[in-house]
């Protein structure tokens, strides 16, 4: 019989935490509860006391790494130490070095598996292009730093478009073949190479 050493609260973030290294290492389909149970200790129904099941843990999951994240994100943009430009990179490579630990076969797979949790992440790519890319664009246009006869909307629009390559494999497959074949096979990668490409066509000549 099983005997919890943790308080209820910290054994459901340890779930998460193991939980979150199996989803994002082999997918959603391929990760069993049994399995996680194992692995922590305990049993399958011990596990279920926490969680109504598989997808409501992968939300779980989802909702912690998003919020961690998104911390982090505010504490870039509201740094008031941080010169535009610094601001800019420490933003666009905190995001490229999340996407990093991701496995990208994990996107296709809650896409198509889990679709609550799929409305999660796409809940996410809305409020990450239209309220946090927002800002910096605004702070950016504010000190001079981002061109004035930018169409912000277009900006924002373009930048939901680099999510969207990146949350939504589907979406590159809508390329030639050619096309599909040459690009990186990293979601960091791709997400580099697209924000620099749209980023320095918004800042100004110095």
């Amino acid at each position: 019989m099983e005997t919890p050493t943790e308080a209820p609260k910290d054994i459901r973030q340890t779930i998460i935490a193991r939980a979150r290294e199996l989803f994002f290492t082999h997918g959603y389909t391929k990760v069993l509860m049994s399995e996680l149970a194992r692995q922590l200790g305990m049993s399958k129904k011990t596990l279920y006391l926490y969680f109504d099941g598989k997808e409501d843990l992968l939300n779980a999951v989802i909702r912690d790494y998003l919020a961690e994240g998104q911390q982090e994100i505010e504490r870039i943009l509201n740094d008031t130490g941080l010169e535009f430009e610094e601001k800019a990179i420490r933003y666009f490579r905190y995001i490229g070095n999340r996407l990093l630990v991701v496995n990208r076969q994990l996107m296709t797979d809650i896409r198509k598996n889990a679709p609550g949790s799929w409305q999660l992440l796409y809940n996410y790519k809305v409020e990450a292009a239209f309220k946090r890319f927002h800002t910096l664009l605004n702070e950016g246009m504010r000190k001079g730093h981002v061109r004035q006869d930018i169409n912000r909307p277009l900006a924002v629009l373009l930048y939901s478009s680099v999510l969207e390559t990146i949350f939504n494999p589907d979406h590159t497959r809508q390329l030639p073949q050619e096309l599909t074949d040459a690009l990186p096979d990293s979601a960091t990668t791709v997400f580099d190479g697209l924000v620099n490409i749209l980023f320095k066509g918004l800042l100004a000549k110095k």
